[in-house]
């Protein structure tokens, strides 16, 4: 299986040379091995075997090292050290020192310097334990520094170093033996990897699956699942990218000739990659999304869609081609094998060489959010749901429930993968692991905007199985649905052409979103009742058609005007003097302003483009209080709501367009008096914390029976709201805002003036109404 690629030699090491060493012989290398393992310039190896290495103060000694030229000129030679070190410069400095303008500089032209410096880490208690520090410095900057560390005595350096493969491949012998290893050591001692969810159910297993053979059995075709017992069949899963398209795909006209066979030829790279892995680890079985589901079949794809989850959950291993943009990219990749591993290095005595490595280096190592595969939206809920992921990208890694780890680094941090588990004990856990999600899931890109809720629906299904008496609506979850609806996006998106979802949801946006999440709330609206229309009912957690939400609270008209800058709410008598006026501060007594985060601009390209002002009329509804005290030095109270407008169907019905703020801090001065009377709230009832049961309930099943959004005790006064429990000496922005919606509807019912696009009013509350959005 071992592959020795002709550029070997080119790039400095010997690997042959390895090759006929037992693991005994590694024990006391000697200096020919050494020395042949890996090839240093004629300056490397000065400095290595006249380096100083009693013990000494910093910064050591420092000696004369290539200049710019002479650094590229050996590692391309082969050098190993300097092969590294151009590798892992700081990317700014290599730009900086390889333009053209300054090829002719001091710090292009000037010796880079190499500091060597012994110390000893037992500090003189016990037996001296000596590091090494080894440091490069150009003229202005130190470039990088690796520790090596002694080996201790009689060590298996076959042990020391690979842990670290050794290969030039990610498909060569070594890089295979590491992928067995941990394929063995997973199935036989991680028990929530080995326990499969198996169910009989046929809306659970992938209704075809590839069938590839193996290594002896070159011929692959499709079979139909319903003659397999899939609960006693292992099977494969590929997650891969499709980039501008795949050649290859299943549809109604070739559906027997796959049954029959698919000619290997005709196979994209990165598929026939993914089969010759299947093959090697004695899996006969392959499931590839483009050559299992029908693709111009749209009812085959929303039934084989609705169950994905399952079928990555119940994958017995799933390949990620994560460096490949398309599928002629391949799972394989070549690579230099010590650019980012520990090495040995023959430092003195080359009987007692030391161990390279890299806390404090500044190497290009592989961030597996930086590769290709994970930058799409579908891959995220592949990669958390499947119990074990191999990872191919310019090195292999390696991610289960239990463990990870990669090439360079075969025994990793346990439950380090799972950045988005989708798990959680209470429903504070639920609800943040959802959050998290959503805003990981949001930065993702989908080559279809109409999937934004099809490509999470699998960890959406997972965790509605956990959480009892909470229902899905449109990306969001019932319980504190009220604090749900405050996602504001980070950017303002493109409204898409076609219905995705209801603008009150996050997937009605197609750029990153985030919450504002504080433990402690005061309500200020309730969410009355929810209505979704799904495509299928089979499919709860699946796309819809259309969704409405309706809501009881606060409600008053504002002007949203566009300056030069940025947007702008004002609830001004005199809107073009507040904004126009430079010198007109930003509160006056009139009114006052505040900014919003836009889902969708509400210009015209031409207002857009345009350096003059434009307004147009919004309608604002103030949703919840939150309070956060968790802040170092100041608490902040903030008021979230919805920046929405008329739809012109009918009275009281809006679309969301975006969403405003106003916050309050107080600094270290007032925080002590804030604490006291947020705590004098909090035992009022004035304020609440999510997921605190209510006195009044006997337990959560009666409490989400009686209120299944989580609304919790609403107090509907509006003025003076704060101010009297939190009294600082002023009154601050979210009182004033309030009182200006009390003011403003105690003024109307005075002079018998309605605005009908408000909606119906809530008798019992002033500046209450309620209203619908879409």
């Amino acid at each position: 299986m071992s592959e020795k690629s002709n550029n070997e030699q080119n790039i400095g090491f010997d690997a042959q040379e390895e090759a006929v060493q037992s693991p005994q012989s590694l024990l006391h290398p000697s200096p020919e091995f050494l020395s042949k393992r890996l090839h240093y310039c004629s300056k490397c190896r000065w400095i290595l075997e006249n380096a100083d290495l009693s013990i000494q103060d910093y910064p050591g000694k420092e000696y004369d090292f290539h200049n710019w030229a002479g650094l590229t000129d050996a590692a391309r030679e082969g050098c190993h050290h300097c092969y590294v070190l151009l590798n892992t410069l700081d990317e700014e400095h290599v730009l900086r020192l390889t333009n053209p303008h300054n090829l002719g500089s001091q710090e292009s032209t000037s010796p880079l310097k190499l500091r060597i410096r012994s110390w000893d880490r037992s500090f003189g208690s016990g037996t001296p334990d000596v590091m090494v520090s080894w440091e490069v410095h150009s003229i202005s900057h130190k470039l990088y520094d690796i520790t090596l560390e002694p080996l201790e005595e009689g060590i298996d350096l076959s042990e020391a170093e690979g842990q670290f493969v050794e290969a030039t491949s990610t498909n060569s012998e070594a890089s295979w033996k590491q992928i067995l290893r941990w394929v063995d050591q997973c199935s036989v001692n991680h028990p929530s990897c080995i326990a499969q969810i198996r169910h009989d159910s046929r809306d659970r297993k992938p209704t075809r699956l590839l069938v590839v053979g193996d290594l002896a059995n070159s011929s692959v075709n499709l079979c139909e699942t319903k003659t397999l017992d899939l609960s006693r069949t292992d099977y494969m899963t590929l997650s891969h990218c499709w980039g501008d398209g795949v050649p290859l795909r299943l549809l109604h006209e070739n559906y027997n000739k796959f049954l029959a066979g698919i000619e290997f030829s005709e196979i994209p790279k990165t598929f026939r990659d993914a089969i010759d892995a299947t093959r090697r680890l004695s899996v006969q079985y392959l499931w590839i999304d483009s050559l299992c589901i029908i693709q111009d079949s749209r009812e085959d794809w929303l039934h084989e869609s609705a169950k994905m989850h399952h079928i990555y959950q119940n994958s017995y291993l799933n390949l990620m081609a994560a460096a490949s943009s398309n599928s002629h990219g391949g799972l394989y990749s070549s690579k230099y094998p010590f650019l980012s591993i520990p090495f040995l290095v023959p430092l003195g005595d080359p009987h007692r060489p030391k161990l390279a490595s890299y806390p404090y280096m500044n190497a290009r190592r592989e961030n597996l959010n930086d590769l290709t595969l994970f930058s799409r939206g579908w891959v995220m809920q592949e990669r958390v749901l499947a119990r074990r992921n191999l990872i191919f990208g310019k090195e292999i890694h390696w991610e289960c429930h239990d463990s990870t780890g990669s090439e360079n680094s075969p025994v990793g941090t346990a439950l380090e993968k799972r950045q988005h588990t989708v798990e959680g004990e209470t429903d504070a856990s639920r609800r943040n692991v959802w959050q998290n999600i959503v805003k990981d899931y949001s930065r993702l890109n989908l080559t279809f905007a109409s999937d934004r809720l099809i490509a999470i629906v699998g960890m959406a299904a997972e965790l509605g199985q956990l959480w009892d008496g909470v229902q899905y609506h449109a990306g969001l979850w019932s319980l504190h649905l009220r604090s749900s609806l405050l996602w504001h996006s980070m950017k303002p998106s493109i409204p898409a052409k076609d219905f995705i979802a209801p603008s009150w949801s996050w997937a009605s946006v197609s750029t990153p979103v985030q919450w504002f999440d504080a433990d402690d709330f005061d309500g200020l609206a309730e969410v009355v009742q929810v209505d979704v229309t799904l495509v299928s009912h089979e499919h709860p957690f699946g796309p819809l058609t259309k969704g409405t939400i309706r809501l009881n609270g606060p409600m008053c008209q504002a002007r949203l005007v566009k300056t030069m800058y940025t947007e702008i709410l004002c609830f001004d008598q005199d809107t073009k003097d507040t904004v126009s006026n430079p010198d007109m501060p930003e509160d006056n007594d009139s009114g006052f302003r505040t900014l919003v985060v836009l889902d969708h601009l509400p210009w015209s390209e031409k207002e857009t483009a345009a350096d003059t002002d434009a307004g147009i009329t919004v309608y604002v509804a103030p949703l919840q209080t939150d309070i956060d005290l968790k802040l170092t030095y100041s608490g902040l109270l903030r008021l979230g709501g919805l920046l929405l407008v008329r739809t012109n169907s009918s009275p009281g019905q809006f679309r969301r367009i975006g969403h405003f703020f106003i916050q309050d801090p107080w600094g270290m001065e007032g925080r002590r008096v804030y604490e006291e009377r947020i705590a004098k709230m909090r035992k009022e009832g004035k304020i609440q914390q999510k997921d605190e049961k209510l006195p009044s309930f006997a337990d959560r099943e009666e409490w989400l029976k009686k209120d299944p959004f989580g609304n919790g005790v609403i107090t509907k006064t509006l003025r003076s709201r704060y101010t009297s429990a939190v009294n600082l000496g002023y009154t601050g922005k979210i009182s004033r805002f309030l009182d200006y919606i009390d003011r403003c509807a105690e003024e109307r019912r005075k002079v018998g003036v309605t605005d009908p696009n408000l909606g119906e009013e809530d008798v019992e509350a002033r500046g209450w109404y309620r209203c619908e959005i879409v």
